[in-house]
């Protein structure tokens, strides 16, 4: 059991998950040699939380993170009587690219695909007002992700903040997958499937005599985006990687507007059937609102429901979509907003609060079945 002060789990949260420093808490409130311990032993050397070793940031990343831990090290210093380790500085001096001085970076170069790891809690019972954290009440969510830039994410980085409110949403309300047969339309590198898979998982009432009744099927049309989602969820540090009935399918959405004898429907209907569908993020090219509601309409007629959580980047394209899902789907908006995001983003602090994500869950409109006189 690894126990912080909650400024040095918040830095942990931030480093993990490639949070840019200036926008992190230098806790200059604690003593020089709890801040300098915990960035030795867990951060650089790993003793007691060697994950991040194994699956650590890119060294784009480490090297903000020293340059800026190193700064606020030397600011304590004025203060107390105290050495930094010469290790930090070693780690530092390593991180730079060959022929570079310590002073800044060379030329920089596509960055580097990088490992992410988010936290959550286990225990609903958790005050966030708590001075010491049990890091044994949190679990973890570790992916390889590629980065189009460390400094402030892009487009394609703020797509994952759909994909964490969902999570965050399920992870409050775990009863709607237990037991499910869940397909996830989009799953991209994998985030949502590993949360899903781990509260499975975690799931005390989940029978491994009936596992079989509740698989999860992960799919995208892209056949590599789906070897990395398949890479992701099976990194021996997620408990996903435990689940007992993993799927991953490559599926053209498209195909839902093609024949009634398409493969889509086939393997919608006789293979994955399944009682609850995910997607995130899935509404960004009002090209693909067709293809899209044609498959959710296939994938919801056997009585499942499912859960769309949209960034609303365009609210012309939003509409859209909505127009078209509701003239065969009931759409309820869930007005989901939380006090607090338990995943982080690379664009935190940033443009993510002003970005508005919805919600929504969706199931086959009921007929009306007429009378007579």
């Amino acid at each position: 059991m690894v126990t912080l002060h909650k400024d040095l789990f918040d830095i942990l949260l931030g480093y993990s998950a490639l949070i840019i420093p200036r926008h992190m808490h230098f806790p200059f409130q604690l003593s020089f040699n709890d801040v300098h311990d915990f960035l030795v032993k867990t951060v650089l050397l790993g003793h007691d939380l060697p994950h991040l070793k194994a699956y650590p940031p890119s060294n784009e990343y480490q090297y903000t993170f020293w340059k800026w831990a190193i700064h606020g090290l030397e600011d304590m210093l004025a203060d107390e009587a105290c050495i930094i380790y010469n290790r930090i500085y070693e780690h530092f001096i390593s991180l730079l690219p060959q022929g570079s001085e310590p002073g800044g970076l060379s030329t920089p170069g596509p960055p580097a695909q990088s490992y992410v790891t988010q936290y959550w809690a286990t225990d609903k019972s958790i005050d966030d007002k708590q001075a010491i954290v049990n890091t044994a009440k949190f679990r973890s969510a570790t992916l390889l992700e590629s980065r189009t830039t460390v400094e402030g994410g892009t487009t394609g980085l703020r797509t994952w903040l759909a994909s964490q409110l969902l999570a965050q949403y399920l992870i409050l309300h775990p009863e709607l997958i237990t037991n499910k047969r869940i397909l996830e339309l989009g799953s991209g590198s994998g985030f949502l499937g590993i949360i899903v898979a781990s509260l499975q998982q975690l799931d005390h009432t989940y029978d491994e005599g009936t596992h079989a009744s509740g698989p999860i099927w992960l799919t995208d049309v892209n056949d590599v985006v789906l070897s990395r989602c398949r890479d992701n969820v099976q990194l021996p540090c997620n408990s996903s990687s435990s689940h007992p009935s993993l799927n991953y399918c490559s599926l053209d959405w498209s195909d839902a507007l093609n024949s009634a004898e398409s493969p889509l429907r086939s393997i919608l209907h006789e293979e994955i059937k399944p009682d609850l569908i995910l997607g995130a993020d899935l509404v960004f090219d009002p090209c693909l609102i067709p293809a899209l509601v044609g498959t959710l309409h296939i994938s919801l007629q056997h009585g499942a429901d499912a859960f769309i959580a949209l960034t609303v980047r365009n609210e012309d394209t939003v509409s859209q979509f909505l127009h078209a899902a509701e003239q065969s789907l009931s759409v309820l908006d869930l007005d989901v907003h939380f006090d607090k995001r338990i995943f982080l983003g690379v664009s935190e602090g940033q443009l993510d609060n002003e970005i508005d994500v919805k919600v929504f869950k969706m199931r086959i409109k009921q007929q009306r079945v007429g009378t007579c006189a």
